[in-house]
């Protein structure tokens, strides 16, 4: 790669200069140097360009539109935003479309009534679609208002996620997607095919994948699915990804093996969901000299830090091991745990550490039976 920091506008300028005769008179405001000048304020921003253009030119470095047009040389696309659908509570029929507005404020967005999920005991409940693509749609719960007037409303609110809202897949998460593609090529059904497959549907954030010999024999295939917040995958998402991957024959409930999915035929691929495992942690702590009732004080800094190190074995869930039969290993490691406490900077020293009541690591199950994602419960602290 071409270094291009050393075109600067003075750089460039000082070069020209020097290739004058000192005869001449070039000092700053004479005419050589005015000539000169515009030349090479020019020069550095051609530089500039030349800069990012090189650097567009690599997946490593590429960014936006650029990396866009980079990976599809791989055949991968970026994930682009989804927004969130709600269920809403109301107390009457509501025609579908019908237009609502959150009551947070400048955090508001609007809802669009869909399909009647149920109706029982006066209550009705709509799939509501947030109007605004992304993770936005997820987090509010509560009262709504009508933007127009609906009979006979008079409570309506937010309740729990159908389909959670997902961001656009970022510059860093697409570029790792493009190296992952690079390992085996996605072929014929092989795992790189249904991990690129899976992965590219929005809202999923990991995938394990077990094969005919560790699931249920010849012709089939078990993917197991968390969301992109590493959390055990919803209802609507496995179905998402199901209907994609290797949808059922009208009017049954197993996946077909007729290849109107992504599925090769005579594959039968059922996808499935992570089971989430609650991790309790307890420990003995103890605190820098003079720190009264630490144990509280910093009880919050600390479960930040041990949710830190949550997050980045949640991020491995799907590292795949590669033995005579493919595997996943995820597993709380006891030290990981001490070391994350000890990042609060009023901790000195941690001892007793419990996860979920016994003493060293914790191995999760991980197999076509049964797939966990570690989440973090209760932590006690004494000190």
């Amino acid at each position: 790669m071409i270094d291009f920091s050393g075109y600067t506008y003075a750089e460039i300028l000082q070069q020209m200069l020097d290739r004058v005769d000192n005869s001449l008179d070039k000092r700053e405001g004479s005419l050589i140097y005015t000539a000169l000048a515009p030349v090479a304020w020019y020069l550095e921003g051609f530089a500039l360009n030349l800069a990012q253009m090189q650097a567009a030119s690599y997946v490593g470095t590429a960014t936006g539109t650029d990396l866009d047009y980079y990976v599809a040389n791989r055949g991968l696309t970026r994930v682009h935003a989804t927004p969130a659908v709600r269920q809403g509570l109301f107390n009457a029929v509501i025609p579908s479309g019908s237009v609502f507005k959150t009551v947070n404020g400048a955090d508001s967005v609007l809802f669009t009534s869909g399909d009647l999920v149920s109706s029982s005991g006066g209550v009705w409940v709509y799939e509501m679609t947030c109007q605004t693509a992304g993770e936005i749609g997820n987090s509010y719960t509560g009262q709504i208002i009508p933007v127009t007037a609906i009979p006979n409303l008079t409570s309506a609110s937010i309740g729990g996620i159908i389909t959670m809202g997902t961001d656009e897949e970022t510059d860093e998460a697409l570029r790792a997607r493009f190296f992952a593609s690079l390992g085996s090529a996605p072929y014929g059904g092989n795992i790189s095919e249904y991990r690129q497959a899976i992965l590219a549907v929005p809202g999923v954030g990991g995938v394990q994948i077990y094969p005919a010999n560790t699931y249920q024999g010849g012709g089939t295939v078990l993917c197991s699915i968390i969301d992109d917040d590493y959390s055990p995958a919803t209802p609507a998402l496995v179905a998402t990804v199901q209907e994609a991957i290797c949808p059922p024959d009208n009017g049954q409930n197993t996946p077909s093996q007729n290849g109107y999915g992504i599925a090769p035929i005579g594959a039968a691929v059922t996808i499935t969901a992570a089971t989430q495992l609650t991790v309790n942690i307890s420990a003995t702590v103890t605190f820098a000299s003079g720190i009264v009732d630490g144990a509280t004080t910093y009880h919050d800094d600390i479960v930040h830090a041990i949710e830190e190190y949550f997050s980045d074995v949640a991020k491995t869930w799907d590292n795949a091991i590669q033995n005579n039969r493919i595997s996943y290993s995820v597993i709380i490691y006891a030290a990981r745990v001490v070391y994350a406490i000890l990042t609060v900077p009023e901790v000195v020293n941690v001892s007793s550490l419990m996860i979920n009541g016994q003493s060293g690591d914790l191995a999760l199950t991980e197999t076509s039976a049964l797939q966990q994602i570690p989440v973090l419960g209760t932590v006690t602290i004494n000190d």
